[in-house]
């Protein structure tokens, strides 16, 4: 894309960074004049409807803001991929500024958040939520003027409420619990992750690290908020009592609007809060994790319905006297039904045993055969026996499903086979293990094309700063290569260089000598003064320029060529100059005094020696020499009278600007 031009109008300069959904360069608006921004969405997401949407959604969005700490929209549209022209911003994202200007004093740190707030707070009024508020998607510059941006996740709301389907936006060390959990994005969730930004922006530390996004969620979910003067002493109460609330993991318990929480930070400091005490709020017990044996438990120990299946009692009751006289008069009479009665009996129940019981002793009963997949083989196994099935074992390596779990079965669910059919059971042995490649010498580019389809379940990117191994070429790796991993279960971490250790070159212009030199030196910097030019707007012996410029990334040690100020340039000065002739008094002629001649010459940038005057008098008499003097230079004359020199002196050149 470098040198391409966009639009027809936006030429393509330089790369300034990307994303998941698309990449961001430098570019110069050829109409207007002026660098831009400009964003263009991944060429192999072009076909994605969803992330077009997102595309398009977010140029929607920050249209219709207008506010100074917002980047602002210029153009969109699509030639040949899809574009966004933005106000392009000279400075660095606010984690980069964190991480090279960590501790931020209290009164700058307020001063960088209450821009944030007055942006975001923007943002709600005009019913739109962030969703994906960090400090790498907010920009700041060398006078710590803020912007925000990447609105690529937000969304127009009706009731400040977003739902979420299927997946959780944004980044996890952000995530609101409620979100977490796959809930709802609200307001709310914006203040939580302000919260954390301003947490990250005090103590120069993420409240929740993690290795892995899931583990980051978790944390935030059940594990309570470390305080913030836990990592940094003076963090006045007033302002930690303010993150407490922004974090609070009940969204009933945080401020409900933005202007609520810039409304307590704005006060933070006044006198009256300098004895606050701190903010007690009772995070809610943390969810309860139930694994598939709490499941089953719970399944088995469903309530039995007592109104049905109850036994009920029969109660015999005693014979009365003479139902038993009646008995002993009968039992005579019955006597010789006895013999013929058991011949009777004995045949009757040979017939019985013949017809019925006799069959079901060769005779197998039907059996259905109940679904199993997805049981560990134990359970399986006892649930096929307990229907008289008996069992055969097949393992085999799958991907997909646990060790351990039956991954499919033969015959199948709902098949009525007899009883001791064996059924066949497929049982995972887990995913198979792969030797771990090495990605250590490569550049993180082709790491990150190679790892697309590689399947690991998580890749986390560490930077680390080397004088000796070049740009995002990859250091080292965890787990190292040869390791026997199985991917979908690995957390890849890969460390790459980023060259030698970096520095921002600050802005020096109107510094003096000695300011300049200590702001570079304590950069890691080197200052190589020289003499500038002349200049009306900066003061003599100031920085007039400063190479490279500020706000450039240099390597630590570099030296940074500083012209300092001759201060105005001076220019020749016209002076008049009053040189007054005594008469001598002579009371002796008074009447008919006798004339004296008066030669007098000077000496200026014009002139030398020159004869102004030449006369004679009879009278005192004052003349004035229209001196032009150059700077650091000086004027001169001579007063002769009868040719005899009675009178020098010179004229200085005026100091006064």
């Amino acid at each position: 894309m470098i040198g391409k031009r966009v639009g027809g109008r936006y030429q393509i300069i330089s790369r300034l960074g990307e994303g998941g959904m698309a990449v961001v360069y430098k570019a110069k608006d050829l109409i207007l004049d002026r660098l831009v921004a400009v964003k263009t969405l991944r060429p192999e997401l072009a076909g994605d409807e969803e992330f077009v949407r997102r595309f398009h959604r977010e140029a929607e969005s920050v249209a219709s803001l207008s506010h100074p700490n917002i980047v602002a929209i210029y153009d969109i549209g699509e030639e040949d991929c899809y574009y966004i022209v933005m106000e392009y911003i000279e400075g660095m994202t606010l984690k980069e500024f964190i991480k090279n200007y960590s501790p931020i004093s209290i009164d700058d740190s307020i001063y960088i958040m209450k821009q944030i707030l007055l942006a975001i707070g923007h943002a709600h009024e005009h019913g739109i939520v962030h969703r994906d508020i960090k400090p790498q998607n907010i920009l700041i510059n060398e006078s710590e003027s803020v912007k925000v941006t990447d609105f690529g996740i937000a969304l127009a709301v009706s009731g400040a409420t977003i739902t979420y389907t299927h997946s959780i936006m944004g980044s996890a060390h952000y995530l609101s619990p409620e979100q977490a959990k796959g809930g709802t994005a609200t307001i709310k969730s914006d203040i939580y992750a302000l919260g954390i930004v301003m947490f990250e922006l005090l103590t120069g530390k993420l409240p929740f690290p993690g290795a892995s996004p899931v583990s980051v969620a978790l944390k935030h979910l059940n594990s309570p908020m470390p305080y913030p003067s836990d990592f940094r002493s003076d963090i006045p109460q007033s302002i930690e009592n303010v993150m407490i609330r922004a974090l609070a993991k009940n969204p009933d318990d945080r401020y409900e609007q933005v202007t609520e929480m810039l409304d307590d930070l704005t006060t933070a400091l006044n006198p009256d809060r300098a004895n606050e005490q701190r903010l007690v709020i009772a995070d809610p017990l943390p969810d309860k994790e139930r694994t598939e044996e709490d499941l089953e438990k719970t399944i088995k120990m469903t309530p039995i319905n007592n109104s049905t299946g109850a036994l009920r009692e029969q109660k015999m009751k005693p014979s009365s006297k003479k139902t038993q006289d009646e008995g002993k008069k009968k039992s005579g009479a019955k006597k010789w039904l006895t013999i013929s009665g058991i011949l009777i009996l004995l045949i009757t129940a040979g017939l019985i045993i013949g017809i019925t019981v006799l069959p079901k002793l060769f005779y197998v009963s039907n059996v259905q055969v109940p679904d199993v997949t997805g049981q560990t083989y134990g359970t399986a196994k006892q649930t096929l026996m307990n229907r008289k099935l008996k069992v055969i074992r097949t393992d085999r390596v799958s991907e997909t499903i646990a060790s351990g779990k039956v991954i499919s079965q033969s015959p199948g669910k709902g098949v009525e086979v007899k009883e001791n059919t064996e059924i066949s059971l497929t049982v995972s042995k887990g995913a198979s293990k792969v030797a771990m490649d090495n990605y250590v010498g490569y550049s993180k580019e082709t790491v990150e094309e190679a790892l697309k389809d590689a399947g690991y379940k998580d890749v986390v990117w560490h930077e680390e700063e080397s004088t000796s191994i070049p740009v995002d070429q990859i250091i080292r790796q965890n787990p190292v290569k040869g390791t026997k991993v199985i991917p979908s279960k690995t957390i890849l971490e890969l460390t790459y260089s980023t060259g030698a250790p970096q520095a921002t070159v600050p802005n020096l212009r109107g510094k003096t000598k000695a300011e300049a030199s200590e702001l570079l030196e304590n950069r890691g910097l080197v200052a190589d003064f020289s003499e500038g030019d002349y200049s009306d707007d900066v003061a003599e012996g100031r920085v007039l320029e400063q190479d490279p410029d500020a706000g450039s990334k240099v390597n630590q040690g570099a030296e940074i060529n500083v012209s300092l100020s001759k201060g105005s340039e001076l220019k020749p000065k016209e002076i008049d100059q009053p040189i007054k002739v005594v008469y001598p008094n002579n009371s002796d002629q008074s009447e008919n005094p006798s004339p004296i001649r008066v030669q007098i010459y000077y000496t200026d940038a014009n002139h030398t020696e020159f004869p102004f005057i030449d006369e004679e008098i009879t009278e005192t008499k004052t003349y004035t020499i229209p001196f032009t003097i150059n700077p650091n230079e000086k004027g001169s004359y001579r007063v002769l009278i009868d040719e005899k020199e009675q009178k020098t002196g010179t004229v200085d050149y005026p100091r006064s600007r």
